[in-house]
């Protein structure tokens, strides 16, 4: 019971932060469509879809203590349930109908295989507290997971390139927020041999913010 409470926790609490946000109009416009999918040689990215739930299950479950240390977000429990997994994937289809969050499925094309997620959404009203962090030219936030293997295979470039390259020529927005956790070794490694700019930290959640610019050819 008490397992369970405290995932009900934590996804209201990140159905907030994908919900709460400091410009909802500059997030979303009625007019703007989303993207569906883009691949590479090696990764595809696809609009999460209701029966993607047991291969994400599979995919972060495989790789959950790592996860839990390296993503900062309390997340995923060694007990989580493949109902909860369920109600999380649910959620998250229900955002995307409304336009107040994007949540996308990584597979390896090599293994045919779901090895994680990005997911795209309005930048939080929290993030300012506790950081110098001006988001008032951002109108997103990215972030995203891998499952081990899929980092020590490097993918985690593969996805960073990939996904900025959408974002660019296949998304409305300007400049996007990627928020990591200290412990994030391999984001904050990409991050910081990206384009992206670090421009605040948060020494109470021990995140790191980067700004990115997509600037179109």
């Amino acid at each position: 019971m008490v397992v369970r409470r405290l995932c009900i926790i934590f996804w209201t609490v990140f159905a907030l932060a994908l919900s709460e946000n400091l410009g909802a109009a500059e997030f979303w416009q009625d007019d703007w469509s989303m993207g569906q999918r883009i691949e590479s040689s090696r990764l595809e990215i696809t609009a999460l879809k209701a029966d993607d739930a047991s291969a994400i299950y599979r995919a972060y479950m495989d790789s959950q203590a790592w996860l839990y240390h390296q993503l900062g977000w309390s997340w995923p429990s060694s007990k989580t349930s493949e109902e909860q997994n369920a109600s999380m994937v649910q959620h998250l289809l229900k955002q995307m109908k409304q336009k107040n969050g994007f949540s996308f499925v990584v597979t390896d094309k090599k293994r045919n295989k779901v090895v994680g997620m990005v997911y795209f959404a309005p930048v939080s009203a929290e993030r300012g507290n506790g950081a110098a962090l001006d988001t008032s030219n951002i109108q997103a936030e990215v972030t995203w997971w891998l499952g081990k293997k899929a980092v020590a295979d490097n993918l985690h470039n593969d996805l960073f390139a990939l996904t900025t390259d959408w974002l660019r020529a296949g998304w409305p927005w300007g400049q996007v927020l990627f928020p990591v956790s200290e412990s994030n070794q391999s984001a904050l490694a990409v991050l910081d041999n990206s384009a992206a700019r670090k421009v605040a930290m948060n020494r109470d959640t021990h995140e790191v913010f980067y700004s990115y610019t997509l600037a179109r050819k």
